[in-house]
This record gives C-alpha cells, sequence and structure tokens, in this order.
C-alpha cells in the first residue's frame, strides 16, 4: 500500500562495539547509535511512486513484513481502493477479477485456475516478493485488456553484498482444535503432489478414446464389456477414503535465501539469488451452503433454514478440514557491466497443493423427513496448481548515442493444474422402530460422483522498447517506441464418473464410509452388483466441451512520450494498437476429436483489433505537492472460457457457469484526478476522484432454465455500466501530539465509489445484446425475464473499503509492533432471479496484530494474530445464509536468522 511505504519512523539500533585498543584488563566503553529500520526499499517505493507519470500504489517487501501477509493476495488487500475475493483474486475499485491483469516482472504469465484467465495472486509467496506495483490508469506500455488496474509482481533481485537467512514458522487456528475429518492419501502428500494414488487409471482412460464405445466407458451394443472387465475398472478407482475423525497437526514453514555478487573486473559484476520455502498448514471450519432458492416446501424445514415463506431447497452444514502444502523456489541470475548494460535471468516455480474433506448434513426439501429420513454428504477435493517461469531480461543505455537506450525481455512459462479424482457421495440415514440405520441414499438418481481435471496453460512472451531522451533549454523530454507479443495455450481435460446407486445391490448399500462400501472383497463380489453383468455400474458423465483446447495471440506496438517543462508540468501519453485473437475449440465427448469443424470453427474464433490512447498530465506545485489527471481508453476481452458452452463450477458459490460465443469486448473510458502531498519525515498524504464509463460490460446473470441442485449461471454482456469515486490515504507519525508518541504512527486508507450496470433485460420489444446471448444459449426463440433487477450495481463491487493500521517502534529499534485493520462493504456475488434480491458477501472486519522482536542485528522473532475479532465469512440473500464460513483466529511465531 502506498500509504505505508515510508516507515520513516520505524527504528532500529546499530550496536557498535569499539576494538580493545590497550591491556587485557582494559576495555572501551560500548557506544549506541539509533538509525531507522526504514531500508532502501521502502524509500524506494515511497519515491517511484511520486516519480511515475501514471497513478500507481506501490507496496514494498518491508511493507508486507510489516503486515505479516504470507502472499501477494493478502499483501495487496492493504492497497487503496483492493478488495480479496476467495482469498486468491484482487478487485480494484469494485471491479472484478476480469477487470484487472496480472504480470510477473512486467512480463504475462499463465493461470492454473480453470475457471479464469487471470492468475490467483495467492499463488506468489511473499518470501519471493520486491514490490507489488498496482497501476491505476493506464500507460500504453501496458497491456489494454486494463480496467481497474495492472498488477506487476515484481521479484527480488541479486543483492548488493552477500547473504544467507534461515527462517521457520509454527502456528495454529483456533478451529484447529476442534476434530475435524480425514483420510490418509498418498505416500507423496507430504511434498504437495499425489503420487497416483488418486488418479485415473490407464484402463478407463483408454476405454475413454475408444472407438468401440458410444459412452466411452460402460461398453454397450456391439460391444459390451463383460463383469470382470467392469469389475477390474471400478477396482482401479481409490476408494480409501473413510474418512476417520482427525486431530490436526501444528502449522508450519521453512524458508532459506543466499545471494551474493562478485566483482570480475573490467568494470563488471555478476550475482546471485537463491530462494526456497515450504509450507504446510491446516484448517478445520464450521461451513453452511444453501442453494436454489425457493418457496416450494419451506414449511417443513427448521425456521433457521427459512424466512417469510423463502428457503434454499437444498442446504449443507458441517465441517471442513482441508490441508494446504506449498513450496517455492527461485534462481536469479544477474549481470552488470560499468551501470550501461545489465542483463537479468529469473527462474521461479510455485507449486501448492489443496486436499479438502467435507462432511455435512444434507437437508433437501424434497427428499428429507426430519426424524425419519435424513440425509449427510460427504466430498472430497484434491487440487494441485503449479507454476513454472523463467524470464530474460536486458537494458542497455549508450551515453555516446545522446543517451539513447534500449531494452528487451524473453519469458516463456508453463502453468498447471491437476485433480485427480474428487469424490461426492450422499448417505441416507433411517430411523425406524427406535432403529438407525445409514446408507447410501435410496433415490434412483442419485450416484457417486468421481471427477477427473487436468489443465496445462503454456505462455511465450517476449518485447522490447527504445527511446532517446531529449534536451533543452526548460524541457526535458524522452520518447519511446516498443513492441509487446504474447502467446498462450491451453488444454483443458475434465472426466466425470458417476457409480448410480441403483446400480449397487441393496444389501451393499448400508454403511456410512465409502471405503468400507467400496472395499476390494465387495467390488470383487459378484453380488456387489444389480446386474450379472455389472452394467450400468459406471456412468460417464463428460459432455461435448468437457476437454477443450484454447490460444491466445497479441500483437501490440506503442509510442509515447514524457515531457518536463520548467520542472513544473509533465506531459505523458501516447497510443497502443493490439491484434489480440482468440480461440476456444470443444472436444467431442468420449473422443479425440472436435465437436466443431470448417466453419464452426471460424464462427467461434475471437479477434479485437483496436487502437489506446492515454494521456497523463502532472502539475508539480512545489517539491512536496503535485496534482494529475490521466485519460484514456481502454478494453477488457472474455476469457478463454467466457466464449465457451460448456459448464464449469464456480469455487466460490457452486453454482454451474458457463460462457457465450456471441460475447463481446467491454471497452472503457477511464479518468483519474489525483492529489499528492509528500512531507517531511516520509509523511504524506493524497486524495483521488477516478471515473470508469464501461460500454457492453462482461456480468454473470441467470439462464432462465434452472433445474437441479444449483442455479446455471450465464456469461454475458450488459448494456452499460458506470463506476466513479474518492480515494483518500494518509501516513502520519504521530509525533505531533507528544514527545509520549514519537515513536507512534498511524496510515490509513479510504475508498467511497458508487457503480451502475443496465443489463438490457427488459420486456421492451427489442432484443438487447443480453438477450440474444441468453436466447443463444437456451437454444430458444424466446425466453421469460428472470432477472430481478435490470439495473444494479457491478458484481463485485463493494461501496466503501477501509484499512488503517496504528504502528509501534520502540526507541532502542528492538521491538515493533503493528495493528492492521482491513475491511470492505457489501458486494454482489450473484445477481437475483424472479423476484429475489441480489446474494451479497457481508462486510468482513479483519483486525490482525503484529509483534517483532529484533534480539540482534541478525535475527527477528515475529508473532502474529489474524482476525482477532473472530469474523465470519458470509454471503446472503433474502436474509438466508447462502455460504457462512468460520475463519478463526489464527497464532503463529516465526524466526529468521541472517548469518
Amino acid at each position: 500500500m502506498a500509504v505505508i511505504a515510508s516507515f520513516a519512523l520505524s527504528g532500529a539500533s546499530i550496536n557498535a562495539f569499539a576494538q580493545s585498543q590497550a591491556a587485557e584488563e582494559e576495555a572501551i566503553e560500548e557506544v549506541v547509535t539509533t538509525g531507522t529500520r526504514l531500508k532502501g526499499s521502502a524509500t524506494a517505493v515511497l519515491q517511484e511512486r511520486q516519480n511515475q507519470a501514471f497513478v500507481a500504489d506501490i507496496l514494498g517487501a518491508d511493507q508486507i513484513s510489516r503486515t505479516g501477509d504470507s502472499d501477494a493476495a493478502g499483501a495487496l488487500r492493504r492497497v487503496t481502493g483492493l478488495t480479496l475475493v476467495d482469498g486468491k483474486f484482487i478487485y480494484v475499485r469494485g471491479l472484478g477479477e476480469r477487470y484487472s491483469s496480472t504480470q510477473l516482472n512486467g512480463m504475462g504469465v499463465p493461470s492454473p485456475d480453470p475457471t479464469r484467465s487471470v492468475v490467483p495472486l495467492d499463488l506468489f509467496p511473499a518470501d519471493i516478493i520486491e514490490s507489488l506495483n498496482v497501476q491505476k490508469s493506464f500507460s500504453p506500455n501496458m497491456p489494454a485488456h486494463f480496467g481497474g488496474g495492472n498488477v506487476d509482481v515484481r521479484t527480488k533481485t541479486i543483492p548488493n553484498e552477500f547473504i544467507f537467512k534461515v527462517s521457520g514458522s509454527v502456528g495454529t487456528n483456533s478451529n484447529n482444535s476442534d476434530d475435524g475429518f480425514f483420510y490418509d492419501g498418498s505416500d507423496d502428500d507430504w511434498t504437495g503432489r499425489d503420487d497416483g494414488t488418486r488418479g485415473l487409471s490407464s484402463l478407463i482412460k483408454d476405454s475413454f478414446e475408444s472407438a468401440q464405445s458410444d459412452d466411452g466407458i460402460e461398453g454397450s451394443g456391439r460391444y459390451p464389456l463383460t463383469l470382470a472387465q467392469r469389475q477390474e475398472m471400478i477396482s482401479s478407482m481409490f476408494w480409501d477414503i473413510g474418512p476417520d475423525s482427525k486431530s490436526v497437526d501444528p502449522n508450519f514453514g521453512l524458508g532459506a535465501t543466499l545471494g551474493d555478487v562478485y566483482d570480475i573486473g573490467d568494470e563488471s559484476e555478476i550475482g546471485f539469488l537463491s530462494t526456497i520455502a515450504y509450507d504446510n498448514d491446516w484448517k478445520i471450519e464450521e461451513q453452511f451452503n444453501g442453494t436454489n432458492l425457493g418457496t416450494v416446501g419451506c414449511e417443513d424445514i427448521s425456521s433457521s433454514l427459512s424466512k417469510d415463506g423463502k428457503c434454499f431447497a437444498q442446504s449443507y452444514d458441517g465441517i471442513s478440514t482441508e490441508q494446504s502444502i506449498s513450496w517455492s523456489g527461485m534462481l536469479n541470475l544477474g549481470y552488470k557491466y560499468n551501470n550501461n548494460h545489465r542483463l537479468d535471468i529469473t527462474n521461479v516455480i510455485l507449486h501448492d497443493m489443496r486436499d479438502r474433506v467435507r462432511v455435512r448434513d444434507y437437508i433437501d426439501v424434497n427428499e428429507t423427513v426430519i426424524g425419519e429420513r435424513e440425509l449427510s454428504r460427504v466430498d472430497m477435493l484434491f487440487e494441485e496448481r503449479r507454476m513454472t517461469s523463467s524470464q530474460i531480461k536486458g537494458t542497455h543505455n549508450f551515453p555516446k548515442l545522446d543517451n539513447a537506450f534500449f531494452d528487451w525481455y524473453a519469458g516463456s512459462s508453463r502453468a498447471r493444474r491437476q485433480q485427480p479424482g474428487s469424490l461426492d457421495v450422499v448417505y441416507q440415514k433411517n430411523a425406524q422402530d427406535g432403529i438407525i440405520t445409514q446408507q447410501l441414499q435410496d433415490v434412483a438418481a442419485t450416484n457417486v460422483t468421481r471427477e477427473y481435471q487436468d489443465l496445462n496453460d503454456v505462455s511465450e512472451s517476449f518485447g522490447w522498447n527504445a527511446g532517446i531522451p531529449i534536451y533543452k533549454s526548460g524541457l526535458e523530454l524522452e520518447i519511446k517506441v516498443g513492441a509487446d507479443f504474447f502467446e498462450k495455450a491451453r488444454s483443458a481435460d475434465n472426466i466425470s464418473i458417476a457409480v448410480p446407486h441403483r446400480a449397487i445391490s441393496d444389501e451393499y448399500t448400508f454403511g456410512s464410509r465409502i471405503d468400507e462400501i467400496f472395499s476390494a472383497d465387495n467390488l470383487a463380489n459378484d453380488a456387489f452388483y444389480n446386474s450379472s453383468t455389472g452394467a450400468g455400474i459406471l456412468e460417464s458423465g463428460v459432455a461435448d466441451g468437457d476437454k477443450y483446447a484454447a490460444g491466445t495471440m497479441i500483437d501490440a506496438f506503442y509510442f509515447m512520450a514524457d515531457a518536463f517543462i520548467d520542472n513544473t508540468w509533465r506531459i505523458s501519453g501516447g497510443i497502443r494498437y493490439e491484434n489480440f485473437r482468440q480461440l476456444s475449440v470443444p472436444f467431442s465427448a468420449h473422443a479425440n476429436t472436435f465437436s466443431v469443424e470448417g466453419e464452426e470453427i471460424d464462427e467461434i474464433a475471437f479477434e479485437d483489433e483496436d487502437y489506446f490512447p492515454s494521456l497523463a498530465l502532472t502539475y508539480m506545485l512545489d517539491a512536496e505537492m503535485q496534482f494529475r489527471l490521466n485519460i484514456s481508453e481502454t478494453t477488457i476481452r472474455p476469457d478463454m472460457r467466457d466464449i465457451s458452452t460448456s459448464f464449469f463450477i464456480d469455487p466460490i458459490t457452486e453454482f454451474l457457469v458457463r460462457g457465450s460465443p456471441l460475447l463481446q469486448s467491454s471497452k472503457l473510458t477511464n479518468l483519474d484526478f489525483r492529489w499528492e502531498w509528500y512531507r517531511s519525515g516520509g509523511n504524506n498524504i493524497s486524495a483521488a476522484l477516478f471515473y470508469k464509463d464501461i460500454d457492453t460490460p462482461i456480468e454473470l446473470v441467470e439462464l432462465g432454465t434452472v433445474g437441479g441442485a444449483a442455479p446455471n449461471l450465464l456469461t454475458a454482456n450488459g448494456e452499460k455500466g458506470e463506476l466513479y469515486g474518492v480515494e483518500l490515504e494518509f501516513l502520519q507519525d504521530l509525533a505531533f501530539v507528544g514527545n509520549d508518541f514519537a515513536n507512534f504512527y498511524m496510515s490509513g486508507n479510504l475508498t467511497l465509489s458508487e457503480s451502475e450496470v443496465t443489463i438490457g433485460a427488459e420486456d421492451d420489444g427489442i432484443t438487447s445484446l443480453f438477450e440474444s446471448q441468453l436466447l443463444d444459449a437456451l437454444d430458444a426463440t424466446s425466453a421469460s425475464n428472470i432477472v430481478t433487477n435490470n439495473t444494479r450495481r457491478l458484481v463485485g463491487h463493494s461501496e466503501w473499503v477501509a484499512n488503517l493500521q496504528l504502528g509501534w517502534d520502540s526507541s532502542n529499534g528492538e521491538h515493533t509492533a503493528t495493528v492492521v485493520y482491513n475491511a470492505f462493504g457489501p458486494r454482489i456475488i450473484v445477481p437475483g432471479t424472479r423476484g429475489n434480491q441480489d446474494a451479497e458477501e457481508e462486510t468482513f472486519h479483519s483486525l490482525d496484530l503484529i509483534y517483532t522482536y529484533y534480539p540482534d542485528f541478525k535475527s527477528s522473532v515475529k508473532v502474529s494474530v489474524k482476525n482477532i475479532l473472530n469474523e465470519q465469512k458470509e454471503i446472503t440473500q433474502e436474509g438466508l445464509s447462502l455460504l457462512r464460513e468460520e475463519e478463526g483466529t489464527s497464532f503463529s511465531v516465526s524466526y529468521s536468522w541472517e548469518f
């Protein structure tokens, strides 16, 4: 956060001991000098913000350490106007994650998230981050896919001297004192990787692509499978899940950093920096989920689950147990020659795993009879995400050519997400004559669902820029031209397999454990199957488009100029040209062939070509105060999944979401005005006004045909939208209160904003863009209007966002403490339909305390307490909880030692 970029009040002590110069018994008195704990980076980010031509907020490594955030996502919620969603995605000025872009060291990178093209920011650990740059006004050298802003994650570079640092941490959460439910997975789980235990067997993989079967797994018609073949297939799945009661272990983490720089003569030096980190965390929490809001059957459930005659047709309430393991590594190499030529190579690998088991009571208004027939649900999700990136950058200055410069870069990145075998099963508990029995739900259409997903993203990027400074009397002018080229290819596969309850003999459906019902003995027993051939025991849930291939290409060129006039005015701007091409092609179910071809492929191809101007005007009243005005035009383009007709599950609400091949880009006009006052001692204050006009904004709406357990949402274009607001931020030491407060500082920011989007869902006889996309999705010529609010706030927009910090540094520099508060106003998560109001995530008041003790100049001990108020995450609709999660209060202690 820019407002805390300078911790000029932070104190540190450097104990200098005089060397003995006399006899053995004689000693020189100890000398203590007091300086600032503010290291170069904090000063640098404050100065960088002041000197940038375009509005930006910058968060340095020191500030991230001060607030105790473990990754880029958590740290960025401290920045003015930014909110964090699902612990991964940043909303800038109330615009959803699709309205922002993410770069790593100024280069585009792929995403391991199957539901979004934007990179989940929790993937970047704080250990590798030098600074986070959030540019809120568009400049021609940035991607034109720009709405709320661009987040550039800048990794640490080679050090100025030898460094070797080790660290360790332990922690827990208040919820973790309770037992959860878990299972034994593979032997390699501690590494964050499955060793193949959970994965889909080659036997089933081959059958899915077999040309001899219409359904790819069951075998029918001319090529029926035998009972033995079907037994072998189902036995090849991982069933040893249970789950069992589990007392979780404490969280812990380890890290190390090693780097050095060497003078190799001839005005040259080389250096390196390497880091490695490992974290293993556990989390137990109470969760509640509701879905499919309606009125039928509500009178038969408890009043706590219904209100005003409405309730969720299905709801889940129980315990979630989750283990997350993450590890990262970075190796940076650098070469510098006479300060005019520099070469940097950055290699990053990031990996995390999430293993979750949920055991919850399940109410279905159509099936549940309290006290007679009750339901429960057990589901397991194992997910691995990995991103690797190799980048090379060159910077060259030519003093003999009028100080002309030439910079270039190239990068190659890979991202992968694997979900090797999730499971979902519903049990039924029967009470009759005082006897309680449990079995798989006794409903013909109920299945045990297994799902296997694999996503691979590969991106290549390269670019250059060249420029020359021109100096005249009263004028400093820099002219620059450049180009950026980006390519990304994605392959994704989603295999869903159902084991119908009806295909299992009734006597074998009884039990309360997965590993007992689907034990090896049962699966090998012919009597386990309702059919003598085992027919119907495995059913494919794969549809056209569950497997798809997609690609994106961007060619961009830009021209820009930056002029200082009489050290009072600064005029910067230029124009960017981008040629954007994107294609997402679905595969046919159970086949390795496209489900579209020829002209159909041309119809689903997406292409956008345009020019994007930008102008920034800065008036520098004096060395401390300046005024900025930025005007620009940008675009927001659909993601790869947005133009696909296949469904995916939204990770927040667990609703089904699909895209539209008719989706169009959004066009934005952006206006920013900011006043900044940089005062002595690092104190500063600023105020900003912003406005965005959005043509055809991309929003989520509900499809007209809703059925099953969850609503189906459509990604579609609205007619128009706008966003406007004000940002205030400050940093102030409290010395003016009195000498007793000289070691305290306060910083904070507040964003107040309004937004409005018009969907175009009106019965006015005119088919709007949204309505044409809705009809295409429904394959219909007409459909009833079910949207509750044709005009509403943008999805994800909070009308206010607040951050506040109170910091203290001891006079001797051995202690620091920071109290950090963050909160946001309610934001729409799912737009309402059929007269129901929008589902909103409620305000979450986050209060954290971070204390650090410095025993000496080389080591530190940090104690963190997060979510002191024990707030819970909640999404409500019509006064009912759509989602409720207990976050708990977390505690951690870390120690670092620098040799």
